[in-house]
């Protein structure tokens, strides 16, 4: 074997082929690799980030496994539906997309008296003790043809060879004369044979990583793109049945013109709904709604009793992209706080001083007099000391006040406290590497899924949410979800 064939690693979607000497290695991620004989390799999580075009039937997933483990070399096995183009992506990829993809803070409603004024019939004001604060919600050769190399190239710092394969036990035997001892379930690799699909191999030499203390090795592979043609946005799944002990976590970054889903039970609306509806209960959810949250947690109840075991996918972020989403791309350091202007629908931004002046003014001349000793006490109360209290609180370098022309019937004031999200600036600097990977006017939608062993009998795939139930979710919501 060459040098170059020594180094081969496939890395990709949420599955591969762990292979070892005494059978399959327990792993923890989505994707999982293959190994030397007498070797352990594990990989303690998977990152992918899917992109899909349903007109053109264009697929691409990007993943950066995390392997440990003791092994000179390993490799990984990855199938597609059809020949995938490989393209190597920035190392700080998926870094990147969590820092873009951190929720920003519940808005707070600034309230300027302890007492809401209300006019009786006949003309006479009277205050009333205004209720809790409430937040604003947020609002995507030797085997007769049946092995074929059909590509082999470099992309990035890897070797990597691109086969069709019509028979599972010749590839378990090409695998082999490689330098590798397979234990694994030859039905499973069978199943994508038997489906016509593509499978990429690459191999890496981990001592260009971490070493431990104990001699083994811990790193992440640079994150490399498979493009290819496929007729619906899936991603396999079921190879990595071989390699799980028990779960896996996966988390995807998906990328479309529509906002994305996993389909039936799968879905992320089983817990993002209730944990909506849930917060909007506070915030005066309508008749529907609230039925709506019944109907899901009795839903949730009887899923629980049939499978105590049961886990909704999470929804962790979600955003049709617009010009405020695209401009933390271009000026991050000026952008990120906010995400541009991310303020709600009919709130205008208005600066520090301009709100302190605005409030100086009503303070000091108010559009009536109430005659009540709280107002009396109020306004015998120190203007400049109570401007100041509200400079201390209120940082320009910290957030921004947004202003809307009427109060809100929920919250009784028409001035919103929008708190930063806060990143460290070396970090948001690069999020200008996401350039022309996030694209304007199309969904951004973040899924976490802890997917058991017995949920991996077949790929998973994506469908679009019907129109009209997408769900938006940039600012964190002081619910969890089930």
């Amino acid at each position: 074997m060459t040098r170059a064939q020594s180094r081969f690693l496939a890395q990709g979607s949420a599955l591969a082929l762990l292979v070892g000497a005494a059978g399959i290695l327990p792993v923890r991620g989505a994707c999982c690799y293959f190994a030397a004989k007498d070797k352990d390799i594990n990989q303690p999580g998977q990152k992918a980030f899917i992109t899909w075009s349903p007109e053109e039937k264009i697929e691409s997933f990007t993943v950066q496994p995390k392997f440990e483990g003791n092994a000179l070399d390993f490799g990984m096995v990855v199938p597609t539906p059809s020949q995938p183009k490989l393209d190597e992506m920035p190392r700080d990829f998926f870094k990147d997309l969590a820092i873009y993809t951190i929720l920003m803070p519940l808005p707070q409603p600034i309230y300027l008296e302890d007492y809401v004024h209300y006019e009786s019939a006949d003309g006479n004001t009277y205050c009333k003790m205004k209720g809790d604060s409430l937040g604003v919600g947020g609002g995507s050769g030797r085997y007769g043809g049946s092995i074929r190399v059909l590509e082999s190239g470099v992309v990035g710092s890897l070797d990597y060879r691109v086969i069709k394969a019509d028979d599972a036990t010749n590839l378990f035997e090409w695998l082999k004369e490689n330098g590798y001892s397979y234990g694994g379930d030859s039905g499973t690799l069978d199943f994508y044979i038997k489906k016509k699909w593509f499978f990429t191999v690459m191999k890496i030499d981990p001592r260009q990583m971490k070493k431990n203390s104990n001699g083994s090795y811990l790193g992440e592979v640079t994150p490399t793109r498979f493009t290819f043609e496929s007729e619906k946005c899936v991603y396999p799944l079921k190879i990595t049945q071989i390699s799980v002990k028990d779960k896996t976590d996966a988390l995807f970054y998906v990328h479309s013109k529509d906002q994305l889903d996993l389909d039936g039970d799968l879905s992320f609306q089983h817990s993002y709904r209730c944990m909506y509806l849930t917060y909007m209960l506070g915030c005066g959810a309508r008749p529907e709604e609230q039925k709506e949250l019944q109907a899901r947690n009795e839903w949730m109840g009887k899923k629980k009793k049939a499978d105590a075991r049961f886990e909704t996918s999470k929804l962790e972020w979600a955003r049709k992209l617009g010009d405020s989403e695209i401009a933390v791309l271009e000026d991050p350091l000026k952008n990120y706080a906010q995400m541009g202007n991310a303020l709600a629908r009919g709130t205008q931004a208005l600066s520090v001083v301009d709100f302190l002046k605005e409030v100086r003014e009503s303070w000091e001349n108010p559009q009536h007099v109430c005659k009540c000793d709280e107002c009396k006490k109020r306004r015998s109360t120190n203007i400049d000391a109570r401007i100041k209290d509200l400079a201390d609180t209120y940082k320009a370098e910290k957030g921004v006040v947004g202003k809307t022309e009427q109060p809100s019937p929920n919250l009784g004031t028409k001035y919103v406290w929008y708190p930063n999200r806060e990143a460290p600036a070396d970090d948001v600097k690069g999020l200008t590497r996401l350039k022309g990977h996030l694209q304007k006017g199309k969904w951004l939608t973040k899924i976490r899924k802890h997917i058991r062993k017995d949920e991996m009998s077949d790929d998973l795939v994506f469908a679009a949410v019907p129109e009209g139930q997408e769900q938006d979710y940039v600012r964190i919501m002081p619910t969890s979800p089930p």
